[in-house]
């Protein structure tokens, strides 16, 4: 399109007709991004040394760098985004075909012989052991939102720094500014509470607000997570447990990650309000507790539809509307807002977690304080799809939920849900409690793997939390 047509094209007020092409470019560059080479390895494709370049343009908030390709082929996002836009359906048959053997989760001699749930004991490469409790910092509500995370910032400030110029170093420079010009037209439309605390932490870690907008998205749309609840057949008492897998199949960040992982209290006028397991500046929460009223875990839905497409596509252009639009909410801000909230039960936090409209799709896994209050909410965007309870005058008295959703067969390269039904139906209704939920399910290969980053266990009648760090080398690779 020359440049005397766009002209026109904005004279005439049809301009919107020809910006959409520029988003659609914009996501099909961050769709290249966040999808290689991780998902090459995930999926097991051969990755085209022209398309995905051996270097990347280092772009991060340490300063702008202007670095030359290796790959003697540049990327051609224009060309991408017209296959993008004009051939999804093509895309994603080609990327399902290159799927000859997905590497799987199970033990390299289950994938033989069945599953092993051998435990596995180890000690953590840097120093730190397997099991170690993460470490635990407050947030006072009652501070002003830009400095509530500034202690935290301080103690983490080196391991923060190094998660985020691992990210950005393989982030193109052009992909990185058209995300900085989308989310500084998005600011005002953020809210408040969550604006001034990303400030804060960007100041803290003296790193653009950009970056620290992108990291809270890039949390939003990657974890793969094994979420239980339980009810104990001696006490009615309702147990939730979950282990947060984060990577992307790479190891380096997930043993960043480890660096940064955190039970943070919050605390308000005084009081504790509820307790969450985060990582050093990502301000929303996957994994949460109001004592006395609900938990509650939030994990990706992934590979759904008539056609399996890996969530992470469809997760980074809804992520992109959350930017353009308010209509759109992220799942952990909402789970944050909700925990917040001193009227907020487990009734109330089915019902809103069941109702708002999200970036993207989850599952949302609620515990209570009472016999029956368990249960898993799948939600699509903009509805909610399937309620899930416990139900132990049935025999249900546990849920598991992965990434999958439970009704349709768990894909073979992915099973951890069958391995944590086993062990968990090994412990039993009586013997249930957070100890063995720890020791013998979340500690149990696959469902713990090379991919896990922390295990927490939560019992809002209890009102016990308690989050440890996760490092098995020798356990299954994710996927």
């Amino acid at each position: 399109m020359t440049v005397d047509k766009r002209h026109r094209a904005r004279s005439s007020g049809k301009w919107k007709r020809f910006a959409k092409p520029r988003l659609v470019q914009s996501v099909s560059r961050l769709i290249i991004f966040f999808s290689s080479p991780m998902d090459a390895h995930l999926l097991r494709v051969p990755v085209p040394l022209g398309l995905f370049p051996l270097q990347r343009p280092a772009r991060h908030s340490f300063g702008r760098r202007a670095h030359a390709l290796c790959s003697p082929i540049p990327l051609y996002p224009k060309r991408m985004s017209r296959v993008v836009r004009m051939r999804p359906l093509l895309l994603v048959t080609l990327v399902t075909a290159l799927m000859p053997g997905g590497a799987s989760l199970a033990p390299s001699t289950a994938r033989r012989q069945g599953v092993n749930l051998e435990m596995t004991t180890h000690r953590h490469p840097s120093g730190r052991d397997d099991g170690t409790p993460l470490e635990k910092f407050r947030v006072d509500l009652d501070d002003p939102p830009h400095v509530r995370w500034k202690n935290i910032m301080k103690a983490n400030r080196e391991g923060a720094r190094a998660t985020m110029f691992y990210l950005f170093s393989s982030l193109p420079e052009t992909v990185h500014s058209e995300v900085d010009v989308l989310i500084s037209n998005a600011e005002a439309r953020l809210p408040a509470w969550a604006r001034e605390e990303m400030l804060g932490v960007a100041d803290a870690l003296n790193v653009t607000f950009g970056d620290v907008v992108i990291v809270n998205l890039f949390f939003e749309i990657t974890p793969f997570c094994t979420s239980i609840v339980s009810q104990s057949a001696a006490s009615g008492l309702i147990y939730h447990a979950r282990n947060m897998d984060f990577g992307l199949a790479m190891p380096q960040l997930s043993a960043s990650l480890r660096d940064i992982a955190i039970d943070v209290e919050f605390w308000n006028s005084g009081k504790l309000a509820f307790s969450a397991t985060t990582f050093a500046g990502y301000v929303g929460v996957a994994t949460g507790m109001r004592a006395g009223a609900f938990s509650v875990t939030a994990n990706e839905r992934e590979m759904t539809g008539s056609i399996p497409v890996p969530n992470i596509f469809k997760s980074l252009i809804n992520l992109v509307n959350v930017l353009m639009s308010t209509d759109a909410y992220p799942v952990t801000w909402a789970v944050r807002e909700l925990l917040e909230k001193e009227d907020s039960d487990f009734d109330r936090a089915v019902s809103l977690l069941g109702a708002q409209k999200f970036a993207t799709q989850m599952y949302l896994t609620v515990g209570g304080v009472s016999a029956g209050e368990g249960v898993v909410l799948t939600r699509g965007r903009n509805e909610l799809l399937n309620t899930w309870r416990i139900n132990a005058d049935d025999g249900e008295w546990f849920l598991v939920q992965t990434n999958y959703d439970h009704w349709i067969p768990m894909p073979p390269w992915d099973n951890r849900k069958a391995p944590a039904e086993k062990a968990i139906l090994e412990v039993g209704a009586e013997e249930i409690s957070p100890s063995t939920i720890y020791k013998r399910v979340l500690s149990r290969d696959p469902v713990l793997n090379q991919l896990t980053v922390y295990s927490t266990t939560m019992s809002c009648s209890e009102g016990t939390y308690a989050s440890r760090v996760r490092d098995c080398p020798k356990c299954s690779p994710f996927r």
